[in-house]
């Protein structure tokens, strides 16, 4: 075996008759199947199996980044036809099989990801080990691109884990960590970083001693293990299975998909591989897999550097590493709880040291609630909390790379901040404001450094939402911008580089959408109805719970903001403000458009009398035969169509310059249905000409708000579509619907 070389692989037989085989692919970051990795690892097992010296065959990364990450996207999202698509399963199939029937022992040596057709490829291996630290991650997240795994991993993974963590695994497209892989079975050892080359040898050594020796054996209650024993217990859990992801599966096809293929595991095995194929090979032509492989590829461009900054600006790009913050209040807290878990240095500035005690005491809560979420030790919670500091002095914020102010949104209060920092930081450091609304550039004229001021827009809860806006202030240069981008990108957000405009993109793109969700209940529509509705498109939450999550107080005071941009804000104002004033500011007073005990929704709260002056109830019902039908009822398309034309308005005014840019940013900040792939491709797949028609009927009915955006008017008259037509890798300039 040692006489061949390979492109990707290292082969290596020891004086024991052990082959290592070390998966390296050159130009890569990670380790990804694409072709000629493919290829190489047939012809590599094909030798094994004339290979009568090899006593046992290791497989593992010679990449400190993981394991492997899966298949090549790009090359999934290049398939054309069905032919295609079922040449790269078979090809799959047959080689992980192949490693399946080989009769010497086969291990898998996990460390970092190992996930999609990397896990698939260990499911068909004897034995999987993996280093037990927090890069570690097992899975298969196909179902996140609207796919099934496809080389026998909805055969494979029940049979090894059992039927009901298959299916979480599967249709949640969770990873696991290598302690939780080896307590329902998935690995065989679970090894600590200490003692990592030392175990693997030792666990090599006892394979070849005694194999059967070292099994995990199953980690599953014994309840468990009856019930998924028998085809009535299975039949059981399937059922329920079905009956959750019901109302889902239209708007999301693979969860159905995906249940069908698990299910054929337990009957005759070429039958079910051969379901596991045809349902990936279904699944890649619907319009969920394309826009999800859309928003895959869109995540990659925001990640990049060149994307939003010349190639000057990436060379001269000083990474930074010591990150001040100004007010500790639930967004100074989050904000300080990611950056000091990503390794940075943090300093938080307070006003006086009763104002930083409560700042500490809400850090130190964030801290132990990711800390069990993470299952930190000891040691790693306190170097996290030691990387933390919460002041009251202004010297630790001297030598500063970045500052960040999270605090009340009044801008006379955000320029007095920036004017006293501009004095007493170094010249290069940079200033930016979490302001959700608020002019960056007026901020930035009370320092003598306006090209290092600009937004980090970041969206609450912070440790969960993605999506941070880098707001480009009229001063802002470049390398600030490159800077920031990068800055974001370490924290594992995805930034989007946005002007700085009222609302930037996402509050002026979603506040359209919720306002006609306020003048909707305050015409007699029910507040549960409207949600409803809104879920059934596919957005996680409806508008009102929406508001009440986020406050509205808040929602007041940013509605105000927008009101220079935004046609037909004033009766929402006017609305907001009676229920802010009679107490009903959201889930965190208890009350909002629901009410809530203990943090959890009960009901429809009682806002008729807080709702006074209701506008236009009943309007629009006698009009619905004249409205084009795009498949929205007449409620979807009051609160979606909003969204939509002001989407189109921020393209059209160089809010964003990309049109993905824009679906992307509306899908990880607002939950945007993501099965649709975001506003601008949701104009697509109904047409320009149907939106214009639509929206000049919205309009005739409920006044100038419906307008429809002068770039769409354009666009249908030319028969202009925003992208090209099913393909997630292509540019996104306005095509010909041909």
């Amino acid at each position: 075996m040692n006489a061949q070389t390979y492109e990707s692989f290292d082969v290596r037989t020891d004086r024991r008759g052990v082959t290592t085989i070390t998966l390296d692919v050159p130009g890569r970051p990670m380790n990804v199947f694409d072709g000629s990795v493919m290829k190489e690892l047939n012809d590599i097992v094909r030798r094994l199996q004339t290979d009568l010296d090899c006593k046992a065959v290791v497989f593992r990364s010679g990449k400190e980044s993981g394991f492997l990450a899966g298949a090549d996207v790009n090359a999934i999202a290049a398939i054309s036809s069905p032919v295609e698509a079922a040449k790269l399963i078979d090809e799959g199939q047959r080689l992980f099989n192949t490693i399946d029937w080989l009769t010497i022992p086969t291990i898998a040596v996990i460390h970092g990801p190992c996930l999609g057709g990397g896990l698939e490829w260990a499911l068909a291996c004897d034995y999987r080990i993996a280093r037990d630290n927090s890069s570690t991650k097992i899975g298969l997240p196909e179902i996140k691109l609207g796919l099934i795994p496809g080389w026998g991993g909805t055969q494979r993974l029940p049979k090894l884990v059992g039927l009901k963590n298959a299916l979480t695994m599967i249709l949640k497209g969770t990873h696991l960590s290598a302690g939780e892989a080896y307590k329902i079975g998935l690995v065989d050892q679970a090894i600590s970083p200490d003692d990592w080359d030392d175990a693997v040898d030792e666990f090599v050594e006892k394979i070849l001693i005694s194999p059967h020796s070292v099994r995990s054996g199953s980690k599953r209650p014994v309840i468990q293990r009856i019930i998924e024993a028998t085809q009535v217990g299975r039949s059981m859990i399937i059922a329920a299975t079905k009956r959750r992801i019901d109302s889902k599966s239209k708007q999301y096809p693979a969860l159905g998909a995906a249940l069908r293929s698990v299910r054929s595991s337990y009957g005759i095995r070429p039958k079910g591989f051969m379901t596991e194929r045809n349902e990936f090979i279904d699944l890649l032509a619907t319009p969920t897999c394309r826009h999800l492989l859309q928003l895959f590829f869109d995540r990659e461009s925001a990640r990049s550097l060149r994307t939003w900054t010349d190639q000057t600006s990436i060379i001269h790009e000083e990474p930074i590493r010591k990150v001040g913050i100004i007010g500790a209040g639930a967004m100074g807290a989050g904000i300080a709880q990611l950056v000091g878990y990503r390794g940075y240095d943090v300093v938080i500035k307070e006003i006086n040291e009763a104002a930083a005690e409560a700042g500490r005491t809400r850090v130190n809560d964030l801290v132990n609630q990711l800390a069990r979420h993470k299952k930190m030790n000891e040691s790693t919670r306190e170097q996290l909390l030691g990387r933390i500091r919460i002041v009251t002095e202004d010297e630790p914020l001297s030598d500063a790379d970045l500052v960040i102010e999270a605090i009340v949104e009044k801008l006379d209060v955000k320029r007095s901040v920036f004017r006293a920092l501009d004095r007493i930081t170094t010249p290069e450091t940079i200033f930016a404001s979490n302001t959700s609304s608020l002019s960056v550039t007026d901020m930035a004229t009370a320092t003598q450094r306006g090209n290092l001021v600009a937004g980090l827009h970041f969206f609450n809860p912070v440790h969960k939402m993605e999506l941070v806006e880098v707001v480009r202030a009229k001063e802002t240069n470049d390398v600030t911008i490159a800077r920031l981008v990068g800055f974001v990108r370490g924290l594992g957000k995805t930034p989007i580089v946005t002007a700085d405009t009222p609302g930037f993109l996402v509050n002026r793109v979603l506040f359209p959408y919720l306002g006609e969700a306020v003048l909707m209940v305050a015409e007699g529509h029910s507040v549960a109805n409207i949600d409803k509705e809104v879920r059934r498109f596919g957005m996680p939450m409806g508008p009102l719970e929406l508001l009440d999550q986020v406050g509205l107080d808040v929602a007041l005071h940013v509605s105000r903001s927008l009101e220079s941009v935004l046609s037909g804000l004033c009766p929402v104002v006017d609305q907001l403000a009676i229920m802010v004033e009679d107490g009903l500011i959201g889930k965190k007073a208890s009350a909002g458009f629901y009410w809530y005990l203990n943090g959890k929704k009960k009901g429809v709260s009682k806002i008729s009398q807080s709702m006074r002056g209701a506008p236009d109830a009943g309007i629009g019902d006698q009009y619905e035969a004249r409205f084009v039908n795009e498949g929205l009822t007449p409620v979807q398309r009051r609160l979606i169509y909003p969204m939509l034309a002001e989407s189109i308005r921020a393209k059209q005014e160089g809010v964003v310059q990309e049109n993905w840019a824009i679906d992307l940013a509306m899908v990880l900040g607002t939950g945007f249905a993501p099965h649709r792939g975001g506003p601008l491709h949701t104009v697509d797949s109904f047409s320009e000409h149907v939106v214009h028609a639509n929206l000049n009927q919205l309009q005739e009915v409920f006044g100038d708000r419906f307008v429809p955006p002068r770039l769409l008017v354009d666009m249908a008259k030319q028969n202009l579509t925003f992208f090209p037509k099913s393909n997630p890798q292509s540019n996104d300039r306005a095509v010909s619907r041909g």
